[in-house]
């Protein structure tokens, strides 16, 4: 996340950042209603399609990802993922943070935050108390809506499909405008057989993006055909990704990779 926030142009900033097997968004794909709809959720809408005399569509299987692909495996796999989150982060809130999930800097979340789980009460006392508490909020609840769909029932009922919307991935372009930020030069590993091998794959493809955008807008040459190519090479060379076949973590003091990447380290503080 340092080498997105202390990439600074004047002064001292961070030139270079090699990453390998990188937890870029927290919020892992069994997070994702969307794209993984449960068997009960596809039943429930097939009747309702049926009921309503709707011929049902034909829909196509969801996309497998590398975290359902890949997430048995010995070095790296899910329930490890998921445990870490559980173990580092208190609230469902903290991990949907950039500085947490930093590819949120180039894109929203595309799913809502998951309300935290409510305490089991200490005795039947105390879930008396709770019980009557929730009624109580509920009841007014109530009566604010009606209120409100009284005084204005078209604000109401845009309120209403408003709220049912489900979120969706959208682009953010980073570093901002008048930052003063320039991503630095980057080498970013991750396995063809890892289960983070997805998200890694698109927070390449997001920052490459933002490099040939801010690139374009520094040199104002948005239409130039020729000016979006030399952008295009640039963010390719700037952010150099690979795929090996194999997983290798370093901190596992897997460092086959590690003399080449300080040979590059050492080229780039050269320049």
């Amino acid at each position: 996340m340092l080498a997105l926030t202390e990439c600074r142009v004047q002064g001292p900033y961070i030139a270079a950042a090699a990453i390998n097997e990188p937890i870029l968004d927290w919020v892992f794909p069994e997070d994702d209603d969307t794209e993984h709809q449960t068997s009960v959720d596809r039943l429930a809408s097939y009747v309702q399609e049926l009921q309503t005399g709707r011929k049902p569509k034909a829909k196509s299987k969801p996309r497998q990802t590398s975290f359902s692909t890949f997430g048995d495996g010995t070095v790296l796999n899910a329930s490890m993922l998921l445990k870490t989150r559980h173990d580092l982060f208190r609230r469902p809130e903290d991990y949907f943070d950039t500085l947490a999930s930093p590819i949120f800097n180039f894109r929203t979340p595309g799913v809502p935050v998951p309300l935290p789980q409510p305490k089991a009460p200490a005795d039947e006392f105390a879930e008396l108390a709770l019980f009557e508490r929730d009624e109580f909020h509920r009841q007014q609840l109530k009566l604010s809506s009606l209120s409100n769909k009284l005084l204005n029932p078209d604000k109401q009922e845009e309120e209403m499909v408003e709220a049912t919307k489900k979120p969706r991935k959208s682009y953010r372009r980073w570093p901002n405008a008048g930052s003063g930020l320039r991503i630095p030069q980057m080498r970013i590993s991750s396995a063809a057989t890892s289960p983070l091998s997805d998200q890694v794959d698109e927070f390449a493809r997001l920052i490459q993006k933002s490099i040939v955008t801010q690139e374009l807008k520094t040199v104002e040459a948005e239409g130039d055909e020729m000016a979006k190519e030399a952008a295009y090479m640039l963010a390719e060379r700037q952010i150099h990704h690979r795929r090996p076949d194999s997983l290798r973590l370093w901190s596992l003091g897997q460092t086959h990779d590690l003399r080449h990447i300080a040979h590059w380290f050492e080229q780039i503080l050269e320049q």
